[in-house]
């Protein structure tokens, strides 16, 4: 009986095997349908990826980086020298500040012209003006007949 029982053991031990074999076959065989399968899913994700890039290097998205800037030019604003003070005329900004208080071209600017300045304040004012305001032919009043 030990021999029968060895040649019983051998004969499952030959059945086990080829089960064991075909066992590790098969999830061999699935481990690489499934890395086919990833390595399928990352090139198309990398192919999307290349196309988005494409893209938007078409519609110019990337000129930012890879262009180089122009220098820009740094302009400064310099304010007007001279400026237009209806009534009087065209008059030099810094000789005006210089010359006259505050509350003189508070009071040319509320009125809108020279009539309400003392004969000093008209004489300060005078080197001013670079360019008299012609009297307009509408401002005076002429009577009809």
């Amino acid at each position: 009986m030990p021999a029968t029982a060895k040649r019983n053991k051998a004969d499952i031990e030959k059945k086990r095997g080829p089960q064991k074999a075909q066992g590790k076959n098969a999830l061999t065989r699935v481990r690489q349908v499934l890395s086919v399968f990833f390595y399928f899913i990352w090139i198309l994700i990398g192919l999307l990826v290349l196309l988005f890039i494409y893209a938007n290097f078409r519609q110019g998205a990337f000129n930012g980086l890879f262009s180089p800037r122009p220098p820009q030019q740094q302009t400064q604003v310099q304010p007007p020298t001279e400026t237009d003070l209806p009534g009087i005329g065209k008059v030099n900004i810094q000789c005006i500040q210089d010359s006259l208080s505050k509350e003189t071209i508070q009071k040319i600017v509320e009125t809108g012209d020279a009539s309400k300045l003392t004969d000093e304040e008209k004489g300060k004012l005078e080197p001013c003006i670079t360019q008299k305001e012609e009297a307009s032919p509408s401002a005076s009043p002429t009577p009809n007949k």
